[in-house]
């Protein structure tokens, strides 16, 4: 069902010192040493629980609406401007993935569209006790000088044969507070030599040959030529890109990720991007 999230965190732990000998009692109670790992900004999960319609006051009854929210807010370590337009990024974009027709400016009036819809289908249709729900679990997976990654799971039913789920990858730029895409990290032309890498590996994920079309396995590629989406998030050195489902395929084909590793495209690496460095590193 809804695939909770968990932060990624690199813990590099020391290896205590041995020998063939006696060990001293200092080394036998020495503890492991722990190495910081990088922090470029501060921040904290702010939580949104709340149990809407008939069931706030019966808790016997079905009828309700359960809205469960986390998603990071930024509080420190950058400027306060870039912070703002973090923070007022962060939680566009989340929104912007709830699978609401009209995108809500907050999370407030998110809730409350939500309520207003549900109790509309409660009262027009007596009968109808199924709860809706709307989860969103929202992390930030990976920080570097320039940038923050973040990873967003939205689950939500409001009717219908089954719920609809999203995953929605970002990085921010901590010079700007703005999303990154493709264009900001790679030189112009890049297209072409991406799109024919990751191909490759879409196939082998799922396992179709290179002689086999994409459309006849299903797929709805415009004119049967793959292409990335700017679904993606900067994590460890890769890029990681996410499609979810009905985006390029019916339900029943899933959610596809793929990993492309910037090492293997150094000489697409922008000048003056935020994966400059990587351009130098092995």
């Amino acid at each position: 069902m809804f695939k909770k999230l968990l932060s990624l965190s690199l813990l590099s732990l020391g290896i205590l010192g041995c020998s063939f000998g006696d060990k001293s009692q200092e080394q036998a109670t020495t503890p492991p040493l722990v190495e910081a790992v990088p922090k470029f900004v501060d921040y904290k999960i702010n939580k949104i629980y709340e149990e809407l319609g008939p069931c706030s006051t019966d808790s016997t009854t079905r009828k309700c609406l359960i809205v469960n929210i986390e998603y990071p807010e930024i509080t420190g370590v950058v400027s306060n401007k870039v912070m703002a337009k973090l923070n007022e990024n962060i939680q566009n974009d989340i929104l912007s993935s709830t699978f609401l027709s009209d995108t809500p400016t907050n999370f407030q009036g998110l809730t409350a569209e939500l309520e207003t819809d549900y109790n509309k289908i409660i009262t027009d249709f007596p009968d109808y006790d199924n709860p809706w729900n709307l989860e969103v679990n929202s992390d930030i997976l990976y920080q570097d000088s320039l940038f923050i990654s973040l990873a967003s799971t939205i689950f939500s039913y409001t009717g219908g044969a089954h719920p609809n789920s999203g995953q929605l990858y970002r990085s921010y730029d901590l010079r700007t507070g703005e999303a990154i895409d493709l264009n900001q990290l790679l030189v112009a032309g890049f297209e072409k030599e991406l799109n024919e890498a990751a191909e490759i590996e879409f196939r082998m994920t799922k396992e179709i040959p290179p002689n086999e079309s994409l459309e006849d396995r299903g797929f709805w590629f415009p004119n049967d030529i793959f292409e990335l989406n700017q679904n993606f998030a900067i994590i460890n050195q890769s890029l990681i890109f996410y499609y979810n489902p009905y985006e390029i395929g019916p339900y029943s084909l899933g959610a596809t990720e793929l990993e492309l590793k910037l090492t293997d495209f150094v000489n697409l690496i922008k000048d003056g991007s935020v994966i400059e460095s990587y351009q130098t590193k092995d």
